[in-house]
């Protein structure tokens, strides 16, 4: 029973053979390049300045991503003593997002055009002159106003991404820009005002709780002044209740249905101000766990690729061009022989 290969050795075996894979077709490149004549060698060449040409003349493109959860939506501020009346309007719990949602409002018209609002340092102002996304990429006079945003809009979301992962709630996003601080600059912009919309979603939230319960407070407020007036008159009318039981019965009855009611007003009134306290606040609900960088390196455009496919794109032209003059001179040579 023979031994297994070391993986070394399986790795040098998996390499010299992509090597030589790689060589065979270099070699077949050339011998169709060959082949073709000066023509071949023309039209590649040219293929491949051509190819220089157009990724020398892009723009260098450079991608910043960040990576962030969003809490979740505090319990709900609704004791269960309130929670079938409050469904009933349509408030029962607070609502909360899933990943997706926040992956999908990144690339939103709100979030976007928060971020376009904005004005970011370009490289060579020296920092001091700052132009908004519009000017850096040249988007001036696409007919102006509500159309100049739109193309601008549609230029930004080509070159945002988003992904969330449901297993673990985390969602990332990527920026992807001509210098390597916009990008860094543009994904801080799209978290702030990612956040800045989660916050108003859920102080609207609070808002809608904060209205229920200070309508149910009136109420509250209402029921308890009458079961209160109702024992105060009871007890002006009645001094002496130990010796009647129906009296008593009655005292009884009634100190209960105040003792109820001042407890329901109590715990709307106390629901009602944490209700206040959680509008009005203004606490960042996403936690970022890696934020946006400058990157070091280019993303695109792929340089290497442009060239190799005008080459390719020149080469096959030439093989194209080479065929049709075979075809015409296999079409035209029985056609001379007949004559003769």
């Amino acid at each position: 029973m023979t031994s297994p290969a070391p993986r070394h050795e399986i790795r040098l075996a998996d390499e010299s053979s992509g090597w030589s894979l790689l060589s065979e077709w270099l070699s077949s490149v050339a011998t169709v390049v060959v082949g073709t004549g000066f023509r071949g060698v023309a039209y590649s060449v040219l293929g491949a300045a051509v190819g220089v040409t157009v990724a020398l003349t892009l723009p260098g493109q450079y991608t910043s991503s960040a990576r962030f959860i969003a809490q979740g939506a505090s319990a709900s501020l609704l004791p269960s003593a309130l929670q079938g009346l409050a469904a009933s309007v349509g408030i029962g719990t607070a609502k909360d997002y899933s990943p997706q949602f926040y992956a999908d409002l990144v690339t939103s018209d709100p979030v976007l055009t928060a971020t376009l609002g904005r004005r970011y340092p370009v490289p060579g102002s020296g920092g001091a002159v700052r132009h908004s996304y519009v000017e850096i990429e040249g988007l001036q006079g696409k007919g102006g106003g509500a159309q100049e945003i739109d193309a601008a809009l549609r230029h930004l979301r080509t070159r945002v991404a988003a992904q969330a992962d449901v297993r673990t709630n985390i969602i990332s996003i990527s920026v992807t820009a001509r210098y390597a601080e916009l990008s860094r600059d543009l994904a801080q912009a799209l978290l702030d005002a990612l956040d800045s919309m989660n916050i108003s979603f859920r102080q609207e939230q609070s808002r809608e709780l904060r209205q229920f319960f200070e309508s149910r407070a009136t109420d509250a407020q209402r029921e308890l002044d009458s079961a209160e007036t109702a024992l105060r008159h009871f007890l002006e009318r009645n001094r002496v209740t130990q010796n009647s039981p129906l009296l008593t019965f009655e005292q009884a009855r009634l100190t209960r249905t105040a003792d109820l009611k001042r407890t329901v007003y109590t715990t709307v009134v106390q629901h009602y101000e944490e209700a206040k306290m959680q509008e009005a606040r203004n606490v960042p609900v996403l936690t970022v766990l890696s934020r946006p960088a400058v990157p070091v390196r280019r993303s695109g455009p792929p340089r290497r690729l442009i060239v190799a496919t005008g080459f390719m794109l020149g080469l096959l032209l030439a093989v194209g061009h080479q065929t049709l003059v075979t075809r015409r001179r296999e079409t035209s040579t029985p056609r001379s022989s007949r004559s003769s």
